[in-house]
């Protein structure tokens, strides 16, 4: 069944209704164990189905049938349940159960759930409940964790993820351990999270046993923090599963077996006992926390510092480095190598209880900054933490001048209100809207909030700058008052609105551009629909006007014109093969902001950027280079500024395509991207890096780490300056001169 056959069944009512049982869903509460009171259990990740994937489905369909055969008290899924998160796929998934696991099966989603998901989640609960939540069975507390985010494909628990681990931790029992499941790993060499520390500080004060993950289609044990951290191979991978169930370890104590089932053609299973997860003890590697990280001042770029163990500590070593910010995540053991520096002590390696030492941070970008402290214990298991220190800056740097928070994450972008008295407005993942006045002297006032839908992509204003446009994952537009935040009117849409609206002048009218779901809208300055286009691909991007056309790019691969008056599509270009939904998903440029110049259309995808004639699509030339999710600057010169995602900027010739200069910067960028000012452009980083570069000849002019959050948001500048949020809802101030 294709997935728009089935949104046509009659709506989210019935999707939830039928598929709830068909995909296995366990309900709320207490799962069911056996008279012996012990739990036993199976495990999948990363099943990744896929219609155009029959083999994967075969294999699925073996491994819950072994499963069911096993009579397992219930099943964890670490997620990745699918390859795109669409509803044909949920319901080939749902075909590979047997009866005998229907509500037995937990979940926790991953990011392939999430990335390209056009209901911002609404389909995931749909079929799968909520997320995060928690049940008890055979006297473990099981925590299914999700720290995937919308439209993004890294981790992030925020803070109200993480109060609501805290709150969920400390209701349990006393004595009672347990065990969380999640699709990210974290340690070792795993920065899926950009706040891992604070999600192992939470763990580390509460009985937690083990992190249960997937991810990295591979399987690694390992000892840190307390806690036993497995993640497991992908049925995308071969026909194989985990089972994990209790039995007695030495001494007496609880302890969980996982063992690794492999189905051989012949329908043959081996079992391999692959790890013990202790659920009583002092927990791995928990003698090892440092009781104490001291860091001084830089001075000539090294960092002293001293680490202060406990008595009962027995350090093999103890070693530092510059936390890897700059690592936009990690495919698996070995692929962060890592500057680890070992400390020294005068106890020896048995019995020193303060180690010192003085770290290189001479490569570091100014502002604050992490250190990663691992304390290793003779067993191999340790302590990994986190301390904070502040590199210095240098002639030319950005400073911060001020900090706003708001709840939720600023992943949408910071648009100017008006910048003639000095006024931005932000939007959150809460649905929070805030409008500050910036004032020359380095401050920021608020001048109204309001509440509205989770915001996930940038506001837009008027060109009267008397009303602002928000896009809502409720369904929503919002258009509210510039003056008071007051909301005007509101628009159904029929789906989430995860694109940024886009603002035209048609003759003496105004139109309000934006995408929802697979629909293009076009509304009048009150709200009123002009037209719509329907069935053309999912686009969380911004589409560009200019008076007489409408450009846009789907997730179905093209980029189009649509006469602005009418929404007739005037020309369609096919920038991305047909393949399967994956593919297409994965290739197209459904996150693509369209820029114009030149009497070009200016379109991306994953593998590069195209310049289309703005009146026919007529291809001028390409650029290659995964450009799609930073905006393209067109430069007053007939120039423009590419960036693509892992940081090389380029200065390309309009007329000419031909490229100026290149430069690579050595980071990853995504929809925040570059912002220009005066003679310089500067670029916002994935890791909270802002970095300038001359236009003239793509020298570096400056850097800046403002924030050690993953940063999203499309910047503004407003007063010489720069405003820019992150996904911990601070907005930043900063100075550029």
């Amino acid at each position: 069944m294709h997935r728009r056959s089935f949104l046509g069944l009659g709506g989210a009512a019935l999707a939830t209704a039928g598929l709830g049982t068909l995909l296995g869903v366990a309900p709320a509460g207490a799962a069911t164990t056996r008279p012996d009171g012990k739990v036993r259990f199976g495990l999948v990740s990363d099943t990744h189905l896929n219609v155009n994937n029959p083999s994967i489905t075969a294999r699925m369909t073996q491994v819950f049938a072994s499963m069911a055969r096993r009579d397992p008290d219930f099943v964890l899924h670490c997620g990745d349940i699918t390859d795109t998160g669409l509803d044909d796929e949920f319901v080939l998934y749902g075909q590979t159960i047997p009866d005998a696991l229907h509500g037995k099966i937990h979940y926790s989603p991953g990011n392939h759930e999430t990335r390209w998901d056009h209901t911002a989640k609404e389909l995931y609960h749909s079929h799968f409940g909520p997320a995060p939540y928690s049940f008890d069975a055979g006297g473990v507390h099981f925590i299914g964790f999700d720290p995937t985010q919308v439209l993004q494909d890294p981790g992030h628990s925020g803070a109200s993820g993480l109060a609501w681990l805290e709150a969920d931790l400390r209701a349990m029992a006393p004595g009672t351990p347990a065990v969380l499941f999640q699709h990210f790993p974290v340690g070792r060499v795993y920065y899926f999270l950009d706040d891992k520390p604070q999600l192992l500080e939470v763990l580390a004060g509460h009985n937690v046993r083990a992190i249960l993950a997937g991810h990295i289609h591979a399987e690694d044990i390992s000892r840190f923090n307390g806690l036993t951290q497995v993640t497991f191979n992908a049925v995308k991978n071969g026909a194989l599963y985990y089972w994990i169930e209790e039995e007695e370890a030495a001494g007496g104590t609880r302890q969980l077996q996982v063992s690794r089932v492999v189905i051989a053609p012949d329908s043959s299973e081996t079992t391999t006992a692959i790890a013990t997860i202790p659920l009583a003890g002092p927990g791995q590697g928990r003698e090892q926390r440092p009781v104490s990280v001291q860091v001084g001042s830089v001075a000539h770029g090294r960092l002293p510092l001293t680490v202060q163990v406990g008595t009962h500590a027995r350090p093999l070593s103890v070693s530092v480095q510059p936390y890897p910010q700059e690592v936009f995540g990690a495919a698996g053991a070995g692929t962060v190598p890592g500057v680890w520096q070992d400390l020294t002590t005068s106890g020896g390696a048995s019995g020193g209880r303060r180690w010192t030492g003085a770290m290189d941070v001479s490569a570091m970008a100014p502002g604050q900054q992490r250190l990663q402290v691992r304390v290793l214990a003779q067993d191999g298991a340790w302590w990994e933490d986190v301390a904070l220190y502040n590199a210095p800056s240098r002639t030319g740097d950005p400073k911060e001048l001020w900090r706003h928070q708001l709840l939720g994450s600023v992943q949408g972008g910071i648009t100017p209100l008006n910048p003639a008295d000095g006024t931005i407005v932000a939007a959150s993942s809460t649905g929070a809207v805030t409008a500050l006045r910036l004032t020359r002297g380095g401050t920021a006032a608020p001048l109204w909030r309001a509440q509205v839908a989770p915001a996930y992509r940038r506001p837009a204003v008027d060109k009267d700058a008397r009303t602002v446009y928000v896009p809502g994952a409720d369904h929503r537009l919002y258009a509210l008052d510039a003056a008071t935040g007051r909301t005007v009117w509101q628009f159904d849409a029929g789906a989430p609105v995860l694109s940024a609206p886009s603002v035209t002048t048609l003759g003496d009218k105004q139109l309000v551009v934006f995408s929802a779901g697979e629909a293009l809208f076009a509304l009048d300055g009150k709200g009123r629909k002009v037209w719509s286009v329907a069935g053309r691909g999912f686009s969380a991007g911004q589409a560009a006007c200019d008076g007489q056309r409408v450009y846009t790019v789907a997730a179905d691969g093209y980029a189009r014109a649509h006469d602005a008056a009418t929404g007739k599509e005037l020309w369609a270009y096919r920038m991305t093969p047909s393949g399967d939904e994956f593919q297409l998903a994965l290739n197209s440029g459904w996150d693509d902001i369209v820029a114009l110049g030149a009497d070009l259309a200016i379109v991306a995808n994953i593998n590069g950027s195209w310049a289309l004639d703005a009146a026919t699509g007529a291809p001028q030339w390409t650029l290659k280079g995964s450009a799609m999710y930073a905006p393209t600057v067109v430069l007053k010169d007939a120039t423009a500024l590419f960036t693509t995602e892992y940081g090389v900027v380029s200065r390309v010739d309009l007329a000419t395509g031909k490229t100026i200069w290149q430069t690579p910067l050595n980071v990853r960028v995504f929809e925040a991207g570059l912002i220009v000012h005066d003679d310089t452009a500067w670029i916002q980083s994935v890791d909270g890096k802002l970095i300038g570069l001359r236009i003239n000849d793509g020298t570096r002019q400056g850097w800046l780490q403002h924030t050690l959050a993953f940063t999203f948001s499309s910047p503004a500048i407003v007063n010489d300056t720069l405003v820019v949020g992150d996904q911990n809802g601070v907005v930043h101030g900063i100075a550029l001169r």
